[in-house]
């Protein structure tokens, strides 16, 4: 029987051949003696072979140790050793090779995975099909890898100590952390699926609708302040944070809540709970009507709360801000010098604001702006007279204080007026409002939906302004607009590579040709860092990043500025 099959297999040779050549695998059949009966000749393609390796009558050993000849050294066997011999290597196969029922993928190096089906029968007769599988094994790797990052992001979601959601395009709930389930009192499964309107009278989720779609539609960061009843029945002060992410077609709404009530505590002057919640009145300038001003006496703070207590109690500043959370951090520090400010939230505001001062007759020492707020703000400032610091959110939480310490120490303070700083060796200083404003202090070019919530959780946990860019000319249209302090760029964008984009930032405007680019890389792969400073990058940040190294590279690159702006 088995010799009437073999003269069978090879008397139809040629129709064999026809057949497999419709089959997308490679054909081997081999006798009891292990010797080959018929190989398709598709096996050339899978493997770099003489082609007189495929006539009847080779042996089975002679095939497989040229086929351990054509591997790349670092191809590794699935389930095996990863480096073992030559003859060891052609014995683990011809095993194989014996079995009944043998089904396994094999690794040949450079993404290439080839699956080997083998049957042997009863009679001796061995049957091999070959399959390439790369692709499929390239999938099942990317499934793999995407589920893991995405096991990973709710991972972090879930230990952010602040509630965070996520929304798709139809504003309904696809992602929640722990701490938001808490905040609303319902387990995260009860939330999914739904939207606002579920849990919401329903006045109140057309207003959260409203805002979650414009921020949909613009790409602009909305940033809302809120008091909530925690599920103990305690009323707490959020900060809402709504930014788009993903891609055209695939954008989502995610969302943070930041607990701002050990910010507001205590705190009765204009700050921000008093502007958002109870907005002070002012004027309608078509009716020249103008407002009451918002300075007044403030209550004696404890000791252990005043930096130099008592004196400051003259001073006026006048903040210029249209961020809830700068208000906050820089009501907390007047209020700990003891120092009489207001905050004002755009230049009309300021300039109905100046003209009641003018017309009351009220002195105002010191403008504090933020970066961020149009260039008409300085030019009020200095058209009335008033000395200017212009300081970014980061600065104002770690170097306000400082900074009005040091300007109150100028010789330039009116006449009659006590300084308070006689005593200390401090140079004085005067801040000259002619730093150039960015409308943005990081832009983040980054097409990973993961990566974009991680860049934005860490840069607004650092109190530093932010847009993200899916692609590289969407980024390069944001940088254009924006001019921004820092761009942090990814090496693997889909449009366009890191070299030509880097090539029209360095074109553009002398502003945006000096503006640090931070290549963002992956330890490991390529390309590294050599590469990345070879093309002209200011700075390399590797993957997966955290608070520290993205704090540490910021000083550095922020304080670099603040040097090169002072030796202007």
């Amino acid at each position: 029987m088995t010799e009437f099959l073999l003269d069978a297999i090879d008397s139809q040779s040629p129709l064999l051949d026809i057949v497999c050549e419709a089959l997308p695998a490679g054909v081997m059949v081999y006798d009891r003696n292990d010797h080959m009966v018929f190989a398709s000749k598709q096996i050339l393609n899978f493997f770099s072979l003489p082609t007189d390796l495929l006539m009847p009558g080779t042996r089975l050993r002679d095939f497989l140790a040229a086929v351990y000849d054509s591997r790349p050294r670092s191809a590794k066997v699935e389930g095996s050793k990863s480096l073992i011999g030559r003859e060891e290597w052609v014995a683990e196969r011809l095993a194989t090779h014996w079995r009944e029922r043998a089904d396994g993928v094999e690794s040949y190096g450079y993404g290439r995975y080839m699956r080997f089906v083998k049957r042997r029968f009863p009679n001796g007769i061995g049957i091999c099909l070959m399959t390439d599988v790369s692709e499929n094994q390239k999938r099942e790797d990317q499934w793999k890898a995407d589920l893991a990052r995405v096991q990973l992001t709710e991972e972090i979601l879930d230990n952010l100590p602040f509630p965070v959601f996520v929304k798709d395009a139809n504003l309904t709930y696809v992602a929640v952390n722990r701490a938001f389930a808490r905040l609303r009192g319902a387990a995260p499964e009860d939330i999914l699926g739904h939207t606002v309107h579920d849990f919401a009278p329903p006045d109140v989720a057309k207003v959260f609708d409203q805002t979650d779609r414009e921020v949909m539609e613009s790409g602009e960061m909305a940033s809302v302040p809120e008091r909530l009843l925690s599920p103990e029945g305690a009323e707490i002060s959020v900060i809402t944070r709504k930014l788009r992410i993903g891609r055209p077609g695939r954008y989502m709404l995610l969302t943070t809540m930041e607990d701002v009530s050990e910010l507001t505590e205590g705190h009765d002057g204009p700050g921000w709970m008093d502007s958002q919640f109870h907005p002070p009145r002012f004027p309608n300038l078509e009716q020249g009507e103008v407002p009451e001003m918002p300075f007044g006496e403030r209550p004696a703070v404890a000791p252990m709360e005043t930096i130099l207590p008592d004196r400051f109690s003259n001073r006026r500043v006048l903040l210029v801000s249209n961020d809830v959370t700068i208000e906050a951090q820089a009501g907390r520090v007047c209020h700990r010098l003891g120092i009489d400010w207001a905050c004002v939230h755009s230049a009309l505001e300021q300039e109905a604001f100046l003209r009641a001062a003018t017309e009351a007759g009220v002195d105002i020492d010191v403008m504090v702006i933020d970066s961020q707020m149009e260039r008409r703000a300085i030019e009020l400032a200095e058209s009335h007279g008033i000395n200017v610091l212009v300081m970014d959110g980061w600065e104002m939480a770690g170097e306000l204080s400082y900074q009005l310490v040091r300007h109150f120490n100028n010789p330039h303070a009116r006449p009659g007026d006590r300084n308070p700083m006689d005593d200390w060796d401090i140079e004085p200083i005067i801040v000259e409002p002619n730093i150039a404003l960015s409308m943005v202090d990081v832009l983040v070019v980054e097409d990973n939906p993961v990566n974009q919530i991680v860049f934005s959780q860490i840069l607004e946990g650092l109190g530093h302004s932010h847009r993200i860019a899916a692609t590289g000319a969407e980024g390069l249209a944001m940088a254009q607009e924006l001019g921004p302090r820092l761009i942090l760029l990814d090496q693997t964008l889909p449009d366009m590579t890191p070299k030509a984009f880097l090539s029209t930032i360095r074109s553009g405007p002398p502003v945006l040709a000096e503006t640090p680019v931070i290549a963002v890389i992956v330890a490991g792969q390529q390309p590294g860092e050599a590469e990345c400073r070879a093309a002209g990058m200011d700075g390399v940040l590797t993957k997966p990043v955290s608070p520290e190294t993205v704090e540490s590279l910021l000083r550095e690159v922020l304080a670099s500025e603040q040097r090169k702006n002072a030796a202007a």
